[in-house]
């Protein structure tokens, strides 16, 4: 089977998990290859997705929502019979962290064939703290998950989840967070602690961070990613109005290589 993932991730938990079912299926002795969204959408690569047996969509939620860029993505697709997978991340399991039945009811317009969905239950990137050994426990159960999601995926086993109730106030709440993120887009800051690397720039996945002169400029296409909050080396990023939301710093994830062995991590029971 020839399985291509294209996913959006912030952070970097989206990614992780595109990463280890990646890594999953070619231990099964599957193809599979996983790209950034935005690098489609920014017409980086231009995927031949006739040459996939199934596509997996992978993203971040937002307020109960899958974030824009994931609907600007789905617009590029061409319609076709082709089967998909759909995983999202989130830091809390609330109401199933909100409904794709929008992301499916697209895809099935176009032809596509949901076959799988699962949500993974991350650390968290914003509200409050998140401790070592909290995100190491919320990490290691969700490579258990995305294990079991891969063999059920090239098993042929179905899972969908079950639309929340309140589905319409749930995007509706989504719809005020995706305002916001523009209208606050502006609101984004450097101190003098700023190197004017651009690291930030080259990252932003709507390409609303420009380096100019020696000097970091916002726009307003932010999609609160908190992309470049969380990887600036030297923490000269923030927000006017944001601030008191975001961690107090942000956590890095394990590494996987050095964890994916341990004997619990095949023990569906952890879950």
């Amino acid at each position: 089977m020839r399985i291509l993932i294209i996913q959006f991730s912030g952070t970097g938990n989206t990614s992780a998990i595109a990463n280890i079912l990646c890594d999953e299926f070619q231990v099964h002795q599957e193809t599979c290859e996983f790209i950034p969204m935005e690098d489609i959408l920014q017409a980086r690569i231009s995927p031949n997705y006739s040459d996939w047996d199934i596509i997996g969509i992978g993203f971040p939620v937002h307020a109960m929502d899958a974030p824009i860029i994931v609907y600007d993505f789905l617009k590029t697709l061409p319609a076709m019979r082709k089967d998909y997978f759909l995983f999202k991340t989130a830091g809390s399991s609330f109401a199933s962290a909100g409904s794709t039945f929008r992301i499916r009811d697209s895809m099935a317009k176009l032809g596509y064939r949901l076959k799988h969905e699962q949500l993974y239950v991350m650390p968290p990137n914003s509200f409050g703290t998140a401790k070592p050994a909290k995100v190491e426990k919320r990490y290691e159960k969700c490579i258990v998950l995305a294990r079991q999601s891969a063999s059920e995926i090239l098993a042929g086993i179905r899972n969908k989840i079950a639309d929340p109730p309140l589905r319409g106030l749930l995007y509706a709440f989504a719809g005020l967070e995706k305002y916001g993120a523009v209208q606050s887009s502006k609101h984004w800051k450097v101190n003098s602690d700023c190197t004017s690397c651009g690291l930030c720039a080259k990252q932003c996945p709507t390409q609303n961070i420009t380096l100019e002169n020696g000097n970091i400029r916002f726009a307003d296409d932010c999609l609160l990613c908190l992309r470049c909050w969380w990887n600036c080396p030297v923490r000269a990023i923030s927000h006017s109005f944001l601030k008191p939301f975001f961690l107090r710093e942000p956590y890095q994830l394990p590494d996987y290589k050095q964890i994916q062995d341990k004997e619990h991590l095949y023990n569906k029971d952890t879950l």
